[in-house]
C-alpha cells in the first residue's frame, strides 16, 4: 500500500478561507486497491471411507523448498477448493492420514501431498474420484477431468523429487521481501499512537523509542493502550465485525418479559408500570453494548481471548444488573455511570440456576445480529462464529457436482455433495440448541418437564418421516434426528440429540482449543486495524496476476501464522493477550514495508503491504482533537449525519466501512475544511506560543513582507510537515517549497480575495495583516490531504 508513490492534492491547490475553494487532486483519485478478502482456511467435510488414522505413514522425509510448477499453477488451486475443506485440523476428515496445514500454506502443504504420494500414490488419485468409498464425494468428478489428469500428471513428479535439508531464511533476509525497505521506529510509533490515542507521541515517548530501540518501542506502542481513544478504538473494532448498533433489544428476538420478569418495567410488560423513556432509553443503549463491552474488558484487563467465546461470565453496568438481577462481581463506584462496567452472570429467571454463558457467542447483541430460523438452525451463526474466530468462510466451502440423477429424504445428511458441507456445519450449530429463532434460551417444555428450544413445525405429526416412515422427534430431544449429531470435528457433544443446557459452552472450548483459534484473532485484528481483510489464496491459475497474488498471500500467511503461535504461547503476560498481538501486527514487516527498490515490476505482489488505512469519522475526529486542538461537532456520532456520510457505517443498514474516498467523502472533507480551518488556526493562535499545536513559531504579525517574516513562516511551514504529516523535511524540499507558496499566493491576493461563502472566525478586525486566513487556507490543504485523512 506505501510501496506506490503516495497521492498527494496538488501543491497549488487551494482552499480560500474567504472565497473559493479550489482544492483538487490534479485528477488523480485515490485507488489504492484495499483486497478485501477473508482468507479461507476451509475446514470440515465427510470423513467417511477416509483413511484411517491408524495406516503406516512413510517415515519422515526432509521438506522441499521448491515445488513443480504444475503445483502451483494447477494442483495447489484445485486442492484449496476441495480436499481443505475437509482434510484440516479439526476438520471432519482430520483422523485421516491426510491433514493439510491450517492456513493453506503453499509450500508446507506440498509437502504433506508429497508424504502421502510417496505412501499412497493409487489411493490419492482413486479417492479424488469417490473411490473406493468417499466421504467427501467426487470433487475431480471422474478420471477424465482435467484436475484428475493434472494430479496423475503431478504424482510421478513429486515422488521422483529429491529434497535435502536447508536452513529456513530470515522473512526479511530476501526472497519475497528483499528490496523492500521499512520505516522507522519514530514513524512507526506516530502511526500506533493516533491509532490507539488519536494523538502523536510526546517527546518523552520519543526519547525513550530512540534511546532504547525496539523492545522500548513494544513497550511504548502497548502504553499508549489505554483511556477514552483506546476504548474508542476497541468499540470500532467490535462495531465494525459484531454490528452491535442493530441489535435489538425489545420484541421478537430482543428480550422477553416472560424470560425477564425483573426488566418488565422496560420491556412493556402488562400489569408493570413502566419507567420514562429516558430509562428505556439508557436500558437499550446499554444492551447492545453488552458483547463490545466483554470484548474491552477482556482486552482492557489483559484476560485471555479465548474468553471472547469460552469465558463462562458476561460484563454489566448499572442499568443493566438492575434490570436483568445480575449477579455482579464487586461494587459499582456510580451505578448511573452507564460507562461502568464489571463482571457478571445472568439469572435464568424463569427456570432457575444461572443462565448458560460462553464469552459473546451468548449475548444478546450477538444472537440477535446473527439471527437463525427454524429451517436454517443456526448455520448462519456457525458462519459467523468461522469468520470471526476462526479464520474460515463457511460459505466457501467447496461446491462439488451435484448428482440429479438419485433423490434423497435428507440431502444434507445423505447426499455426500451436500453432506461433505453440512458435516462440518450442522454438528457445530448444536452448540446454540438452548435458544430458539426468537433468541429465547429453553422456552417450551414438554408433557414431562424437558426443557427444550425445537420449533413445532419439527415436532409436528406433519413433519417428513425418515425412510422407515417414523418421525425424527422423540419426546426428550433438544436437537434434530435429520442432522448430524451435535458436536466439533471428532468430539461428540455430550447428550447428543436429546440435549446439553451448556450446550454453548462445550462449543465455546472447543473453538478456543482449535489450532484455528489463534489465526483467527490475527485476522480480526488485522481487519480491525487496517481495515481491510486479509488476502484469499488466488483460484485462477491462467489468471495474469496469479504469480504475483500468491507469493502475497503467501508472504502474507507465513507472517500471520508466525504471529499466530507467538499469540498462543505467554510472552509473559499470558497467553492469547491482545495487547500483544496488536504490537505485533504493527511491528509486522507487513506493516511496516515502506518502499521496494523494484515496485514498478512487482505492484501486483506488493499492493497490499504497508499500514495505510482511511481514517473512520471517529478515528479522524480523535486525530483532529489530538494533532489540531479540537474536532468537529458533525463526527461526534459517528453514525448520523455527516460523519454517516463519510464513514458509510451504522452497523444497522450500511454494515461495511468505506475504505477509500468517494465523491460523498470529498464533499463532507470539503464541509468540514470550509467552517472549521479558519476555527483550527484561531484555536491555536489565540493559546500562549508554548502551548501550540500547530503554529509554535510565528504570530499572527509575522508575514512575508520581512524576512525574518518569511524565517518564521518557512520554520512553521516545516513543523506543520512534520507534526501533520510525519515528514521532517528541509527548507529547500520542494514539499516545503510548495506549502509555503500556497500561503505566500493566499496573503499576496487579500486585496482581491472574493466574497467568503461561509463565515470564518478571522476578519479585517481581528487578523489586519491577513496571516490568520493564510494559515487557514494552508491548514485546509493539509488537513485535506491523503496524508492526514489516511494513517
Amino acid at each position: 500500500m506505501i510501496i506506490t508513490p503516495p497521492l498527494r492534492a496538488p501543491r497549488e491547490a487551494r482552499h480560500h478561507p474567504a472565497g473559493r475553494a479550489q482544492r483538487g487532486h490534479d485528477g488523480r483519485r485515490i485507488t489504492w486497491c484495499l483486497n478485501a478478502v477473508l482468507l479461507a482456511a476451509l475446514v470440515g467435510c465427510g470423513s467417511g471411507g477416509s483413511e484411517p488414522s491408524g495406516r503406516a505413514r512413510p517415515a519422515a522425509t526432509s521438506a522441499c523448498t521448491s515445488a513443480p510448477a504444475l503445483y502451483a499453477d494447477a494442483v495447489y488451486p484445485a486442492l484449496q477448493e476441495t480436499c481443505t475443506t475437509c482434510h484440516t485440523p479439526g476438520g471432519i476428515a482430520s483422523g485421516s492420514a491426510l491433514v493439510f496445514a491450517a492456513g493453506n500454506e503453499l509450500m508446507a502443504n506440498y509437502n504433506i501431498l508429497r508424504d502421502f504420494a510417496l505412501a499412497s500414490p493409487a489411493t490419492l488419485l482413486s479417492k479424488s474420484i469417490g473411490e473406493p468409498n468417499h466421504g467427501g464425494g467426487k470433487p475431480y468428478v471422474d478420471a477424465g477431468s482435467q484436475r484428475y489428469k493434472d494430479l496423475e500428471q503431478l504424482i510421478p513428479q513429486m515422488t521422483a523429487q529429491s529434497c535435502a535439508s536447508v536452513a529456513a531464511a530470515s522473512p526479511t533476509d530476501g526472497g519475497f521481501w528483499k528490496g523492500v525497505s521499512y520505516g522507522s521506529n519514530a514513524a512507526l510509533l506516530a502511526k500506533a499512537t493516533v491509532l490507539f490515542a488519536g494523538r502523536n507521541p510526546n517527546a518523552a515517548e520519543l526519547a525513550a523509542v530512540n534511546q532504547g530501540g525496539e523492545t522500548a518501542l513494544r513497550e511504548t506502542m502497548r502504553a499508549a493502550m489505554q483511556g477514552a481513544g483506546f476504548d474508542r478504538f476497541l468499540e470500532e473494532v467490535g462495531d465494525t465485525h459484531f454490528l452491535s448498533p442493530g441489535a435489538l433489544v425489545r420484541g421478537t428476538g430482543g428480550y422477553n418479559a416472560t424470560d425477564w420478569p425483573s426488566a418488565g418495567a422496560v420491556l412493556g410488560a402488562n400489569g408493570v408500570t413502566q419507567v420514562d423513556n429516558a430509562t428505556r432509553n439508557r436500558f437499550d443503549a446499554s444492551a447492545r453494548r453488552e458483547g463490545i463491552e466483554l470484548m474491552k474488558f477482556i482486552v482492557r484487563n489483559e484476560r485471555p481471548y479465548s474468553d471472547m467465546v469460552a469465558g463462562n461470565y458476561t460484563v454489566m453496568n448499572g442499568i443493566l444488573a438492575r434490570f436483568l438481577n445480575a449477579t455482579v462481581q464487586g461494587t459499582f463506584t456510580n451505578a448511573d455511570d452507564d460507562t461502568e462496567w464489571r463482571q457478571a452472570t445472568l439469572p435464568d429467571q424463569r427456570l432457575g440456576g444461572t443462565r448458560e454463558h460462553a464469552g459473546i457467542l451468548s449475548t444478546q447483541p450477538w444472537l440477535s445480529r446473527f439471527p437463525t430460523t427454524d429451517t436454517n438452525r443456526n448455520r448462519h451463526r456457525v458462519n459467523m462464529l468461522y469468520r470471526q474466530f476462526l479464520a474460515t468462510d463457511a460459505t466457501a466451502l467447496a461446491v462439488r457436482p451435484l448428482e440429479t440423477t438419485t433423490t434423497f429424504k435428507v440431502p444434507t445428511v445423505e447426499n455426500p455433495a451436500c453432506a461433505a458441507c453440512h458435516n462440518a456445519i450442522d454438528p457445530i450449530a448444536a452448540g446454540w440448541q438452548n435458544w430458539n429463532e426468537a433468541n429465547r434460551y429453553l422456552p417450551f417444555r414438554t408433557n414431562a418437564g424437558v426443557d427444550h428450544a425445537l420449533p413445532q413445525s419439527y415436532r409436528s405429526n406433519n413433519y417428513p418421516k425418515d425412510a422407515a416412515n417414523l418421525a425424527y422427534y422423540k419426546a426428550g430431544d433438544n436437537w434434530f434426528r435429520d442432522g448430524k449429531e451435535p458436536g466439533y470435528g471428532a468430539t461428540v457433544m455430550p447428550g447428543g440429540f436429546t440435549g446439553n443446557k451448556t450446550a454453548l459452552q462445550f462449543l465455546g472450548q472447543q473453538v478456543a482449543a482449535d489450532s484455528r483459534f489463534a489465526l483467527g484473532a490475527v485476522h480480526f485484528w488485522y481487519e480491525g486495524l487496517f481495515g481491510r481483510e486479509p488476502l484469499k489464496a488466488p483460484q485462477d491459475s491462467t489468471a495474469p496476476q496469479f504469480a504475483a497474488q500468491l507469493a502475497a498471500y503467501n508472504a502474507q500467511n507465513e507472517e500471520f501464522r508466525a504471529m499466530a503461535t507467538r499469540f498462543a504461547a505467554n510472552q509473559g503476560r499470558g497467553a492469547f493477550n491482545v495487547k500483544d498481538l496488536l504490537v505485533d501486527l504493527m511491528l509486522s514487516p507487513l506493516t511496516r514495508a515502506e518502499k521496494a527498490a523494484d515496485a514498478g515490476t512487482r505492484a501486483g505482489e506488493l499492493q497490499d503491504l504497508g499500514s495505510v488505512t482511511m481514517l473512520s469519522p471517529s478515528q479522524l475526529n480523535r486525530k483532529l482533537t489530538g494533532l489540531v486542538g479540537q474536532g468537529w461537532v458533525e463526527f461526534n456520532n459517528p453514525y448520523t449525519g455527516w460523519a454517516l456520510n463519510y464513514g458509510d457505517f451504522d452497523g444497522v443498514s450500511r454494515t461495511t466501512r468505506a475504505q477509500s474516498h468517494t465523491m460523498m467523502q470529498t464533499v463532507t472533507i470539503d464541509r468540514l475544511l470550509s467552517v472549521r480551518s479558519c476555527t483550527f488556526a484561531k484555536g491555536d493562535l489565540d493559546k500562549a506560543a508554548v502551548d501550540r499545536l500547530l503554529f509554535p513559531l510565528v504570530t499572527l504579525a509575522d508575514t512575508p513582507a520581512s524576512a525574518a517574516g518569511l524565517a518564521a513562516i518557512t520554520a512553521n511551514v516545516r513543523h506543520l510537515h512534520k507534526w501533520l504529516w510525519k515528514e521532517d523535511l528541509p527548507e529547500s524540499d520542494p514539499e516545503v517549497q510548495r506549502t509555503l507558496k500556497l500561503f505566500t499566493d493566499t496573503w499576496a491576493e487579500r486585496a482581491t480575495a472574493p466574497a467568503r461563502p461561509v463565515n470564518c472566525a478571522y476578519n479585517n478586525g481581528n487578523d489586519p495583516n491577513y496571516s490568520g486566513r493564510a494559515w487557514a487556507t494552508v491548514l485546509a490543504y493539509m488537513l485535506g490531504d491523503v496524508k492526514f485523512l489516511y494513517e
